[in-house]
């Protein structure tokens, strides 16, 4: 009995170092502190809700840059993508660029931030914001393949998401 005492106790600090390491690694952008009314521009769809500002950062460039967050679902939400595009006023795309939440999943209350850079070409009058991701507890899949018989890949669009920006 002793031997097993001595050899639990020679691997304890192990065990906490390793415990130690795991929850750092998780720390990520739960410990984000997040003030969401800093944001202009949002939506939700109930298992999403996207916050955002748009700058130009330089001629010829829109930048959207946000946070994500699951403040609905207890299960995370999986690979976070986004597209934007440029729409020009008969409805044609001029340009678009593709981003993704930085954290892979997003837990309950655990807002991942995201950037996207477009370079806008002709004239852009407003820009739209295609979301998509996977609910963790169906299969998922996402960027790493995958993707369970049961995957469901959740897509919604935002429209004009820059309206107060100008030209």
């Amino acid at each position: 009995m002793n031997a097993v005492v001595g050899r639990f106790s020679a691997l304890t600090p192990l065990l906490l170092l390793a415990l130690l390491a795991g929850c750092a690694g998780m720390k990520g952008a739960s410990s984000m502190d997040v003030n969401f009314s800093s944001y202009a521009h949002q939506v939700t769809d109930g298992k999403v809700a996207l916050y955002w500002n748009c700058s130009r950062p330089s001629p010829g460039v829109v930048r959207v840059q946000g946070v994500a967050n699951n403040p609905y679902l207890g299960t995370p939400l999986e690979d976070l993508e986004f597209r934007l595009y440029g729409v020009s006023a008969q409805g044609y795309t001029m340009a678009r660029a593709r981003g993704s939440a930085k954290e892979y999943w997003i837990n309950m209350n655990a807002p991942s931030p995201f950037s996207i850079d477009i370079k806008t070409q002709g004239i852009a009058v407003r820009f739209d914001l295609q979301y998509s991701y996977m609910l963790a507890d169906t299969g998922g899949g996402g960027r790493f393949g995958g993707g369970g018989a049961g995957s469901a890949e959740q897509q919604n669009m935002a429209r004009n998401i820059c309206a107060d920006l100008g030209p």
